[in-house]
């Protein structure tokens, strides 16, 4: 990584869009980033594709995500960045591949809590119930499940599990129809401070980061600059701090301004002032 500027995005309601995320105002001509069992699952619009390719070539972007290394594979990007952090932090790509190192060491931060079996088996619970479409774990390092709907998910039932959870040193975030349970040692936030200390100028290095859920919060946190999208977890619960700023968007285009906003900071001259301004937002350059 060139510079000294980190721009660590969340992708899902951030960067790219399901058609139910996308929102009202989502452009027919938003380009298909994603397909799973042969249909068109995540979308960015047109000039959101040019933006991240902007700062693509510059070397700076670090995705950073609860999915998978499988999940993640599966989004095309305009090019394979030097680093990516999957698994809420529990893997870290170089140059697309796994880094064993980071690998052992999020092992040892996850054993600090309760054993994922646990976790597994108050999710695995409910899994015959008619609200439950699927449970999973995730490489060994956390466990989600997936409801056929957001209002089918018992409010009763995710206060009874976040209470379990933090009694075993695990935390919860619903998003969408996703129930995720996560270990407290594995965080977005936690593993940009990682990356930054790896890196050669990490001392001197600017971060910038963006994403709309809880598992999002500790990487805003520990950001020089941050912004979230007017909408998702973080929004619906009013999460706030100094440093954050909230686009003025929602929905796909959300994703524009956001990455408008970041290639304000990392490179201002690339920001085409003659852009839609319903697509760049008034906090670009903020």
């Amino acid at each position: 990584m060139t510079g000294s500027f980190l721009v660590a995005f969340d992708l899902d309601r951030t960067l790219i869009y399901s058609a139910g995320s996308a929102g009202p105002d989502a452009p027919a001509d938003a380009r298909v980033v994603e397909v799973y069992d042969g249909a068109p699952l995540s979308r960015m619009t047109q000039r959101s594709w040019s933006l991240l390719g902007d700062l693509m070539r510059l070397d700076v972007v670090v995705p950073v995500t609860t999915r998978s290394v499988a999940q993640y594979q599966r989004v095309g990007l305009p090019a394979v960045p030097r680093h990516a952090i999957t698994t809420n932090g529990g893997t870290l790509l170089v140059d697309g591949l796994p880094d064993p190192e980071w690998r052992d060491e999020s092992f040892a931060l996850a054993a600090r809590s309760a054993p994922l079996a646990e976790m597994n088996a108050v999710l695995a619970a409910v899994a015959d119930e008619p609200w439950v479409k699927l449970v999973r774990d995730v490489e060994d390092l956390f466990c989600y499940l997936v409801a056929h709907s957001r209002e089918a998910i018992p409010e009763a039932w995710v206060a009874e599990l976040e209470t379990l959870a933090e009694q075993g040193g695990w935390r919860v975030s619903v998003q969408g129809r996703k129930v995720y349970v996560v270990p407290e040692g594995l965080g977005k936030g936690s593993a940009v401070e990682r990356l930054v200390r790896r890196l050669p100028d990490g001392a001197s290095t600017v971060t910038l980061a963006s994403g709309d859920s809880l598992l999002d919060a500790s990487m805003l946190e520990v950001a020089h600059h941050a912004l979230r999208p007017a909408h998702g977890e973080l929004h619906d619960a009013g999460w706030a701090a100094d440093h954050v700023r909230v686009t003025t968007t929602t929905g796909i285009l959300a994703g524009e301004e956001i990455l408008a906003w970041a290639l304000g900071h990392v490179s201002p001259s690339s920001v085409d002032p003659g852009a839609p301004s319903t697509h760049a937002g008034s906090v670009a350059n903020a």
